[in-house]
């Protein structure tokens, strides 16, 4: 009876043991998945992707490490290994929102547009995914490469609804309210846009275009200059210069 005592003991000595190891490597693999990360975002790609191999490798159905790979191979520009990672997550956490929704992105920049939506719709499944936001606004990107401007704008609205502080968003509603001939909404999108967003050549040439049809010739002047100087080689910069040398400005 000791002696099956003693063996019962061992057994359970060694099954903790494997159970602390295999915790120990989740917990590792989930600090160097967050490391990869860290490092993805600040562009250290030689760096982030040690640190994403050594949290696949000690924890192969950790699928954020998967998800961060797919992004980074999508940085890279190398879609065919991004894609695979993407579906390597996907294989793990099939319903994860996050995944799914930069899965969606992924598929609408190769121009997947039908496939993308099926991953946007499941992220939206989920009613407490933190970023639906960003779902949202995907679907309207998504919606607009194709041509679909009431879905997209109509999907712009929903994401600034839920985060009001979305310069992709509001700069793309103020946009589309210019090219429509809604020249106040367009005014007031491109000025929420300026108190989250940083000036681009996009958002700077659009206030320009509202400007000459306010007759706000201060507003007009400056504008104007930001954009000559900040982004010269810009084609909202050779518009601008066209502009002036046909004397509409």
């Amino acid at each position: 009876m000791l002696r099956i005592s003693f063996l019962l003991s061992v057994i359970l000595v060694l099954a903790s043991c494997t159970t602390t190891r295999v915790q120990n490597l989740e917990h590792a693999s989930k600090l160097n998945a967050q490391l990869g990360l860290a490092y993805l975002m600040k562009g250290r790609y030689d760096q982030s992707l040690t640190k994403l191999k050594k949290a696949i490798k000690q924890d192969p159905h950790n699928s954020k490490a998967y998800l961060y790979t797919a992004e980074l191979y999508r940085r890279l520009k190398e879609n065919g290994q991004a894609d695979k990672y993407f579906q390597k997550a996907l294989d793990i956490a099939p319903d994860d929102p996050s995944i799914n929704n930069n899965y969606g992105a992924f598929l609408c920049a190769e121009k997947k547009y039908k496939q993308s939506f099926k991953y946007f719709n499941v992220a939206l499944s989920d009613p407490v995914y933190a970023d639906r936001s960003k779902v949202f606004e995907n679907i309207g990107v998504c919606s607009e490469e194709q041509g679909n401007i009431k879905v997209a704008r109509d999907n712009y609205i929903k994401a600034i609804s839920l985060n009001s502080n979305l310069p992709t968003s509001l700069l793309a509603v103020a946009l589309l309210d210019f090219d429509a001939q809604e020249i106040d909404s367009a005014e007031k999108y491109l000025r929420f846009y300026n108190k989250v967003g940083k000036d681009t050549a996009q958002s700077l040439w659009l206030g320009i275009l509202i400007a000459k049809k306010r007759n706000d010739v201060k507003r007009l002047r400056n504008l104007s200059w930001s954009l000559k100087n900040k982004f010269p080689q810009s084609k909202e910069a050779g518009l601008l210069k066209k502009l002036k040398s046909s004397g509409a400005l």
